[in-house]
């Protein structure tokens, strides 16, 4: 899935309404808001940017949707977040709050990860087995979709985005997408280099090759 996670974002940008309300969990996908999508005077953006609270752009959007039930909702959940909180997907089943749930699924707490390795440490729990989302959905009487290639896309946010009631979109990303900061210093590349110095000697080369490519392809993109 190289390269799709950006590419989710700028889709939501585009379909999404003039109005619509996005709540962003803490991580990767608040990177990906801040960065894809485009103010409006009618569009609202909220998460926990102070605190930094994990899993809270699905109850951020309950509320959302409970209080503005005319507006679309649009949540940015990351895999780690949701999974925390899967009990308040009966909670928006049974009222039928109307928020429309992306779920970046890269199966892996993805900021974590690329702190462990700008400091440089081999990253360590930061994997994810998750479940099944589709099935979930199903058992929660929600609509869903999903898309496991980039050309599904922007099938699987049209038809939930056009569904009138709740809908998850699960969307498979790329776990080594890179999030490049503002600015760079010596200490950071440091730190990366030698990360990937310990997966090279732990023999993780896969993982070095996609990360590298990811590297090399926002580059490219810069």
């Amino acid at each position: 899935m190289n390269g799709i996670t950006e590419y989710v974002a700028h889709l939501v940008d585009k379909l999404a309404d003039d109005d619509a309300i996005f709540t962003v969990d803490t991580g990767m996908s608040a990177v990906w808001a801040a960065r894809y999508l485009k103010a409006g005077a009618n569009r609202y953006l909220t998460g926990s940017f102070n605190h930094g609270s994990m899993a809270n752009a699905m109850p951020m959007a309950m509320g959302a949707g409970l209080s503005q039930p005319d507006r679309q909702v649009i949540a940015f959940c990351g895999d780690g977040g949701i999974s925390m909180l899967l009990g308040d997907l009966m909670t928006i089943s049974q009222y039928q709050i109307p928020v429309k749930i992306i779920i970046f699924n890269n199966r892996s707490l993805a900021m974590v990860k690329l702190e462990m390795r700008v400091e440089g440490y081999m990253e360590w729990q930061t994997d994810m087995v998750n479940p099944d989302f589709m099935k979930l959905a199903e058992a929660m009487n929600i609509a869903a979709w999903e898309a496991t290639e980039s050309k599904d896309v922007e099938l699987a946010l049209s038809n939930g985005f056009k569904h009138k009631g709740p809908a998850i979109i699960n969307i498979f990303t790329d776990s080594n997408a890179l999030a490049m900061p503002p600015t760079l210093d010596f200490q950071q590349v440091k730190g990366f280099a030698a990360s990937m110095a310990k997966l090279m000697v732990n023999g993780k080369y896969a993982e070095i090759v996609d990360t590298t490519k990811n590297d090399l392809k926002y580059l490219r993109e810069l």
